[in-house]
């Protein structure tokens, strides 16, 4: 049988870590949905942040849902939280969520959480404004009320260990 299966996977064209992160990624509360800058529902995007934090210039901005697991928390900076995740179990998938105290409480953030993460990614590369030491961030993982910026952020969201965090309903 896992020789079938390994054929299978072969012939679709994943390898064992795709499959086994697909079967883990978990399905989000029915009143979350992470929206593009079109409207439109995204999917996990695990693969493709990997690619833009490799492939893009500093201050791309894009909108990606991800998930992964906690890796180090750092200080917290200006109301914020700041804290690095994995989206891949290497380095070069790691990512720096930060996330605005005003928009609710967090849990005592500690390595190993699983993390759900909906917001603005951008490439933060060592000579940007506010570098990341992950050289990539995913920020307004929380809900917009538009008086701070007209409404122009979708709004983004937190999930840690299957509890939402940052949503409307949580302030």
């Amino acid at each position: 049988m896992k020789i079938a299966a390994r054929l299978l996977v072969l012939f679709l064209g994943f390898n064992t870590y795709q499959l086994a992160s697909a079967v883990e990624i978990p399905n989000l509360p029915n009143h979350l949905t992470c929206l593009d800058h079109q409207h439109e529902a995204l999917p996990y995007l695990n693969e493709q942040v990997i690619q833009w934090k490799k492939s893009t210039p500093d201050q791309t901005l894009k909108r990606a849902l991800v998930n992964g697991v906690v890796t180090q928390i750092y200080p917290s900076k200006t109301g914020h939280a700041h804290f690095a995740i994995t989206l891949d179990g290497d380095a070069k998938g790691d990512l720096e969520v930060i996330y605005n105290d005003d928009f609710g409480r967090l849990p005592a953030v500690q390595t190993g959480m699983k993390v759900v993460a909906c917001g603005d990614y951008i490439t933060v590369g060592p000579k940007a404004r506010l570098p990341s030491p992950m050289g990539a961030i995913i920020h307004w993982v929380h809900h917009n009320p538009g008086d701070r910026d007209g409404g122009a952020h979708k709004h983004g969201f937190l999930i840690i260990n299957g509890t939402p965090y940052g949503t409307a309903s949580k302030l």
